[in-house]
């Protein structure tokens, strides 16, 4: 499968690093608004700003940008509905056959999600983070490295857990809020 990535900073790279991980997925491309000044990352070759990309192709994207009211501009918005947005989970990451995950979800390396729980579309889980049992992560959300989720907690949509995070048992964080 062949992606291509929409921004150039840290969380591409950490994508990017997904991608070689997983046997079958190939960087097509990066866009980045940073182009002509940035031209390549992690030894790939930037092809243009992200307006630069053809949407009106069915594509294969990831995106490569943290902030989440932008990821639901781009997973959830009009302009990409031809798009796919796969979800990329590090090949050490481990992730229950009894959890559910939405698309476009990046899960890095040392991730666990466990049974019960549901991740919810364009959420971007970093490394080392534990999402324990019946967690409800709704859209967008962002999650620190190292953070720790305890069982039934319920995220609202685009909450930032911040790094090393610990949200404690059945908890309920609102929509749109930063946690540390």
């Amino acid at each position: 499968m062949n992606i291509h990535v929409l921004g150039g900073g840290l969380l591409a790279r950490f994508i990017i690093e997904i991608i070689e991980s997983t046997s079958g997925m190939n960087i097509a491309g990066i866009y980045d608004d940073g182009y002509p000044v940035r031209k390549k990352v992690l030894g790939y070759k930037i092809l243009g700003k992200i307006d630069h990309l053809d949407y009106t192709k069915p594509l294969n994207l990831a995106v490569g940008i943290g902030e989440p009211k932008i990821r639901k501009k781009f997973i959830g918005g009009e302009h990409f509905k031809g798009c796919t947005f796969p979800s990329l989970v590090h090949k050490t990451a481990l992730v229950s056959e009894y959890s559910q995950i939405g698309k476009g979800v990046i899960i890095g390396p040392f991730t666990s999600v466990l049974n019960g729980s549901r991740i919810g579309h364009g959420c971007c889980i970093l490394s080392h983070s534990n999402i324990n049992q019946d967690v409800i992560m709704e859209d967008f959300c962002l999650v620190g490295a190292g953070t720790l989720i305890g069982n039934g907690v319920h995220i609202g949509e685009g909450c930032h857990l911040g790094l090393g995070s610990k949200i404690h048992l059945n908890r309920k964080l609102e929509a749109w809020t930063h946690h540390e």
